[in-house]
């Protein structure tokens, strides 16, 4: 694949969401758009955010794209500008978690699958990436996972432009999962956040994982976000007996979103303590 150079366009191939996404409607319109100056670090009027989720072999990311898809609910959050990915994991093995329903419900159309089609996904993210930083903005890319997707995306710009991502992880697994070539580019090349674990309370994240069953109610029972978190629970219950990795905290009866703690860091609110302030935020019960 060659490089996106200035002026050139990329059509984002339609093969990349699936047919039921065609018509379900995006989570924000501009019509609800009502920008504030800045949420955090993102500036709503020009950036991009960029939620890519390994979904590999873990269900953390499930519970993430619901973290993410509620907080997309929010009415503070109607101005975002954004994409999301399913399946861009590295080196790891065990199995791909599809979950097609689940993103749609989160993102509506607004999301890429890197399982079925890498390439054309790594093209299209390049294009929004493209367009993003030369209109002024800046690309906030929130890894639930690996980098080698993003790697890709970034070395699709032009060199000068690469400085204008900003890549935030929070896992030292994820990095060693992550192949060499792709984490020189995103470190050394792109404005790289190396942030606390979101597994871990008192550490400077939210600590997002608790074995805790108490805050499923309030998270189900939401009319706005409660068939995200339906999904999610589904697919977590289904999936973490037989998962390469048996999540503790899913198995207890709790929830792990811990990936959702870049998404905190972008958009300001990671000073949250953990699961309980963040139910209490976005699931509004209204």
């Amino acid at each position: 694949m060659t490089s996106i150079s200035s002026g050139t366009v990329l059509l984002i191939p339609l093969t990349l969401c699936l047919a039921a996404c065609a018509t379900t409607p995006d989570v924000a319109t501009a019509l609800d758009c009502k920008a504030p100056e800045k949420l955090g670090l993102y500036d709503p009027s020009r950036d991009l955010l960029v939620a890519n989720y390994d979904s590999k072999p873990d269900v953390d990311d499930l519970q993430a794209v619901a973290g993410l898809g509620s907080v997309l609910r929010h009415p503070d959050y109607a101005c975002i500008d954004y994409i999301a990915t399913a399946g861009a994991y590295g080196s790891q093995g065990g199995k791909f978690l599809p979950a097609a329903q689940l993103f749609t419900l989160a993102f509506g159309a607004k999301w890429l699958d890197a399982h079925t089609d890498r390439d054309a996904t790594v093209v299209a993210l390049a294009e929004r990436m493209h367009t993003t930083i030369a209109r002024g903005g800046r690309v906030w890319v929130a890894e639930a996972g690996q980098s080698d997707v993003t790697a890709a995306a970034v070395e699709q710009l032009p060199k000068d432009m690469w400085t204008g991502v900003h890549v935030v992880q929070h896992s030292y697994w994820n990095e060693s999962m992550t192949s060499d070539e792709a984490m020189q580019t995103v470190v050394y090349n792109t404005r790289y956040h190396r942030i606390q674990d979101g597994n871990f309370p008192d550490n400077g994240s939210p600590a997002f994982n608790t074995t805790e069953n108490r805050h499923w109610q309030a998270l189900l029972a939401d009319p706005h976000i409660g068939p995200i978190w339906a999904e999610a629970k589904r697919l977590s219950d289904l999936h973490n007996p037989v998962a390469a990795y048996v999540n503790p905290a899913v198995a207890a009866g709790g929830l792990d979103f811990s990936d959702t703690v870049e998404i905190a860091y972008i958009f300001g609110f990671d000073d949250m303590e953990g699961v309980g302030d963040f139910v209490e935020r976005f699931a509004r019960g209204e």
